[in-house]
């Protein structure tokens, strides 16, 4: 009888220090989480997911500036840009003749729509050139720059055709356009090719200087024309000359900014019959593999000005004593932080 008390007694005392040890086990386990959210809390922090889409950058702060700065000036001035402003925006970008003619340096694509209005009052001959040259050798590499890229597009093009080979719809109304636009009949590709090309730099910018009087001409003021081209249609803008002869209806055709003038006298020399010989030694040279030079070139433009020789004369010394075939070789920067807007293009 007292045996099986005391078994049943043992028993239940084993049972009881069982569940006290898995009491204490588990309150041990509650005391070391307990502490662990103590020493190291949870991060209730919520990761966002990486954007997929962009975010627009901010304005640049060097380009914004140069803006400002030629705002201000052309705001002081009633809206027009002033030679002050114009000097101030090529000191803040360093940009300089020299280092350009040198080839140690590229140039801006800073591209202005205008000249200053007040070039002419300018009393330094050296520094209004170096403006006027400053200004107008952005935009002709620039117009360069865009005929070199369509010429790359007419090879792609004519490539596909001539090994079967289909284009699409918008590259053939391109194509089509390029041969109107030129004055080509269609798939003459080498006819097209041999006009749609460059004009270096150095006969452009001696011409520019010749025919706007270094940009100081009423014309290049008051409509952007540098070259003194001829319009007699209605629908063209432009300006009469004040010593037109009577009975005579031409005008001087005005333009919307100075790249406008500059498209229209490349695109002048590039189709109009009186230039075909400087078509031809513009395709003789590049078939010899040389560097396209103005003061060569500029022999076949004694159509250009009833002045004839003299005009060409004229030209080759401004050419020279400018020293403007180093700019032949000149290029674009790649960097177009440089665009600024209004008054630019």
């Amino acid at each position: 009888m007292s045996t099986d008390i005391d078994l049943d007694m043992a028993v239940v005392t084993q049972s009881k220090r069982f569940h006290l040890a898995v009491l204490g086990l588990l309150g041990a386990c509650v005391l070391v989480l307990a502490g662990a959210q103590i020493l190291r809390p949870a991060n209730t922090v919520s990761k966002a997911p990486k954007s997929i889409i962009a975010l627009p950058k901010e304005k640049d702060p060097k380009k914004a500036s140069l803006e400002q700065a030629l705002k201000g000036d052309q705001k002081r001035a009633g809206g027009k840009l002033t030679v002050s402003a114009l000097n101030k925006t090529f000191s803040k970008i360093g940009y300089e003749l020299d280092p350009v003619l040198d080839g140690k340096s590229a140039v801006p694509r800073l591209f202005l729509s205008s000249l200053p209005y007040d070039l002419g009052r300018m009393k330094e001959a050296d520094e209004r050139k170096s403006l006027f040259f400053r200004t107008l050798l952005p935009l002709v590499l620039r117009v360069n720059e865009e005929i070199k890229e369509n010429r790359a597009k007419v090879w792609r093009l004519r490539h596909r055709l001539s090994v079967g080979l289909d284009i699409r719809a918008e590259d053939r109304i391109w194509l089509d356009a390029a041969f109107d636009k030129y004055k080509v009949k269609s798939a003459r590709f080498d006819r097209l090719l041999e006009k749609m090309d460059v004009v270096p730099p150095s006969l452009a910018l001696a011409q520019a200087a010749e025919e706007s009087g270094w940009g100081t001409s009423r014309f290049t003021r008051e409509g952007n024309a540098l070259f003194g081209q001829w319009t007699h249609n209605p629908k063209d803008k432009g300006i009469v000359p004040q010593n037109r002869e009577e009975g005579k209806t031409h005008r001087i055709k005005a333009f919307d900014s100075l790249s406008g003038s500059l498209k229209a006298y490349v695109l002048n020399l590039n189709t109009h019959k009186a230039y075909r010989g400087f078509r031809a030694l513009r395709k003789q040279m590049h078939e010899k593999g040389e560097v396209l030079r103005g003061y060569e070139l500029v022999t076949t433009l004694d159509k250009y000005s009833e002045r004839g020789e003299e005009y060409v004369t004229s030209l080759q010394a401004i050419i020279k004593n400018n020293d403007l075939m180093r700019f032949d070789k000149a290029t674009l920067d790649d960097d177009d932080i440089k665009h600024l807007n209004n008054p630019l293009i």
